[in-house]
């Protein structure tokens, strides 16, 4: 019976010379199931004795940049105090034209360190060495191949001719004919039977050899069975090198004792075996075939993954403070901004390679934006998702001219303006975004007039409201798509009020109409119209739309390329 495993990633740390920071994404939990699970599929002494000893395959699946490698790389590190521990980075090796020499070399390499001894037991016997290619598929050289027509192992590929040449002995693979068995074609049949023995023959002791490292280090060292091998970055190789590292390892994973883990982006590695056997070859059945089972990792929150990939402390008060911008909404911690960011990039369902893409756009922009600028991150982030989604209407709406024209029942049409569109469109509607800030700070006295002021009444405190209601009512106005009747217009006056004068009067009205202070702040209404308050008083407003095009098209010249994936 395996024993349980406490694993713990709260802190960070360095393995092999590579830092791993803190587990922001709550995963060693996924690592002490999976050790439990695995190490009793491996090795279990309680069943019959020659049982006690099994193979596993696992495909964990994730998808790009959910942070496969960190977590591989902690698990298996945590793991070689307890098991013996292979770990194979695929993608760094994707150049070696032999990938079972590499996976070999890694078990050898991996073994030896773990065991602390540099021994004839773990160099690959003379007599293997020169079979490894045997061993190996072709998948390359295969398909470049004619079919003989007749199948005395599984296929029979070409043979040569004396002068060199390849024989083709019948017209079509799978065809009834009558073959012409001359001494050569005779010859090449012979020569291919042996060669499928001898790779059988490379097989058996390749399989024996890995046991006998495996059992040397047990021997060795305080660890037990299973020995974990795991298989890194597959997704991320070229497509046929990827196929040929399946099918060449599967040679060794029915070995007793050992448990392989091939971590991947299933859907990608599903098009990169489509590259090689064609679009309509069934990949998802292809794959089965090499694995027992598949663990898929949960997704992360938005908001806890971007944290993990991005430099979060230059959306911080302070870090701002020093740079002179200002961004709306307030928050003086960086967090409950990357919250709002989130907030926004969920609504819009994007993926999450473009979450990374737009956070990382965002505080590039933001970061080297001239001093005393400010600008509202909900619109930037909003105008970000657009562009990614449908770059027309990003180029519609920076224009100021959006317009959808609807049918209606009877054949009639009607104008669409973009607080009908996102009310009628947006992905995740139930959004909520906030702000934190001291109202008084901002203004003392409301003048709700030319020669009228009523005290700030609002406390300090967070500000909440819905993104939907801040699309309809910031974002369209601002970019003037907004239909009759609509309120929120910058320029509305009543009894010839400036617009200023006009939202500090509807702030009073909203205050004066709430029985109960709390009533007033934790509302959208509220919160929406110290947005427009604040657009007014601190030129927010004045940020033209050409201004918010050139910040998108700026930064999103840059594209995030994942290379150091966490």
């Amino acid at each position: 019976m395996s024993e349980r495993i406490e694993i713990n990633w709260n802190n960070e740390t360095t393995i092999s010379n590579q830092y791993f920071p803190a587990d922001k994404l709550e995963r060693a939990k996924y690592a002490e199931f999976l050790t439990k699970f695995l190490s009793s599929q491996g090795f279990d002494n309680v069943r019959d004795k020659e049982k006690q000893k099994r193979n596993y395959v696992l495909n964990l699946n994730s998808e790009w940049g959910s942070g496969k490698t960190y977590f591989l790389k902690r698990w298996a590190d945590d793991l070689k105090e307890h098991y013996p521990v292979v770990y194979v980075d695929a993608w760094e090796k994707d150049y070696s034209e032999d990938p079972l020499m590499t996976v070999v070399s890694a078990i050898i390499k991996s073994l030896r360190e773990q065991a602390g001894r540099d021994e004839d037991k773990f160099t690959v016997p003379t007599k293997l060495i020169g079979l490894f290619k045997a061993a190996a598929p072709g998948i390359a050289r295969g398909m470049s191949k004619r079919f003989f027509g007749i199948d005395p192992v599984a296929i029979m590929e070409a043979g040569e001719t004396e002068n060199g040449g390849v024989e083709s002995i019948g017209k079509n693979a799978g065809e009834n004919q009558d073959v012409d068995m001359s001494v050569a074609a005779a010859g090449a049949v012979s020569h291919l039977i042996k060669e499928h023995e001898a790779k059988s023959e490379a097989i058996t002791n390749l399989k024996t050899n890995v046991s006998d490292w495996v059992k040397a280090v047990t021997d060795l060292k305080p660890v037990s069975l299973p020995a974990f091998i795991f298989i890194d970055e597959l997704d991320r190789c070229r497509p046929s090198y990827a196929v040929e590292m399946l099918e060449t390892i599967k040679h060794i994973f029915d070995i007793p004792g050992v448990v392989f883990v091939v971590a991947t982006d299933t859907e990608q590695l599903q098009h990169a075996v489509k590259a090689v056997y064609g679009e309509g070859f069934d990949a998802r059945i292809y794959l089965g075939r090499f694995f027992n089972s598949r663990f898929s990792l949960k997704a992360p929150e938005l908001e806890n993954f971007l944290d993990a990939h991005g430099d979060i402390y230059k959306l911080s008060g302070s870090y701002l403070e020093d740079l002179g911008i200002e961004l709306l909404p307030y928050n003086s911690d960086g967090k409950d901004t990357l919250r709002n960011i989130s907030v926004v990039l969920n609504a819009f369902q994007v993926s999450a390679r473009t979450a990374i893409q737009i956070a990382d756009r965002l505080i590039a922009t933001i970061a080297h934006m001239p001093r005393n600028s400010c600008v509202d991150v909900l619109m930037l982030t909003t105008l970000h998702c657009l562009k990614e989604k449908d770059n027309e209407l990003f180029e519609e709406v920076v224009a100021g001219d959006f317009t959808r024209k609807e049918t209606l029942a009877g054949g009639k049409t009607q104008d669409t303006y973009l607080n009908e569109f996102f009310d009628i469109n947006l992905p995740v509607k139930n959004g909520e975004v906030s702000m934190d800030f001291d109202p008084i700070v901002l203004v003392k006295d409301l003048e709700t007039g030319p020669s009228s002021r009523c005290a700030n009444p609002y406390p300090n405190g967070k500000y909440k409201f819905s993104l939907l209601e801040y699309l309809k009512k910031i974002f369209a106005v601002h970019f003037e798509s907004i239909s009759a009747g609509s309120f929120m217009l910058w320029d509305f006056k009543e009894d010839e009020l400036t617009p200023l004068e006009q939202a500090a009067r509807e702030l009073v009205k909203h205050c004066s109409e709430k029985r109960h202070i709390e009533g007033a702040i934790n509302g959208n209404d509220a919160s929406i119209l110290w947005l427009k308050y604040i657009y007014l008083e601190k030129g927010y407003s004045s940020i033209d739309k050409d201004e918010y095009r050139d910040l998108v098209e700026l930064a999103s010249a840059f594209d995030w390329m994942g290379k150091n994936e966490l």
